[in-house]
């Protein structure tokens, strides 16, 4: 067999395979994300937080989670990994979006890229910003709590 034959028939094969598997599905990113996969990646990382509830967002590549002891949880989606934090009290700035229903969170910790994050409705974004603010409250409480003076 001549090397011309043997070159066509080899870029015929890699060009069926590669048909064979993007018509299969499987060169396509599933979006296909729910709040249970949410919560099974966010336990996986901190296995002692339990989780009262979850609210995506619009695109499915990120979850805030409200946690029992006021914390809120953030899992993002990075590719084909999860990124999990817990958002503690003081550690982001939050405000909302002018035209959708969302937040802008600007995190503090310089390892988690915040960002606008889009809701399906004004009430879930209304919700997420509750949480955080509760979580900010648990700050304040801990200072007061402290015994130090708020006028020093």
């Amino acid at each position: 067999m001549s090397l011309g034959v043997l070159i066509v028939i080899v870029a015929i094969g890699v060009t069926l395979v590669i048909g064979a598997v993007h018509y299969s599905g499987g060169s396509r990113e599933t979006d296909t994300r729910d709040h249970g996969e949410a919560i099974l990646e966010f336990a996986r990382a901190y296995p002692s937080e339990a989780i009262r509830s979850v609210t995506m967002t619009m695109d499915g590549k990120a979850s805030f989670l409200r946690l029992a002891d006021g914390k809120t949880g953030f899992l993002q989606v990075m590719g084909r990994h999860y990124v999990a934090r817990l958002i503690l009290p003081g550690s982001a700035a939050v405000e909302p979006l002018e035209e959708q229903p969302g937040l802008r969170i600007e995190f503090h910790d310089s390892t988690l890229k915040g960002g606008d994050y889009v809701f399906d409705t004004t009430e879930e974004a209304a919700e997420v910003s509750l949480w955080l603010c509760d979580s900010f409250a648990l700050a304040s409480l801990k200072f007061d709590d402290s015994g130090e003076d708020d006028n020093a």
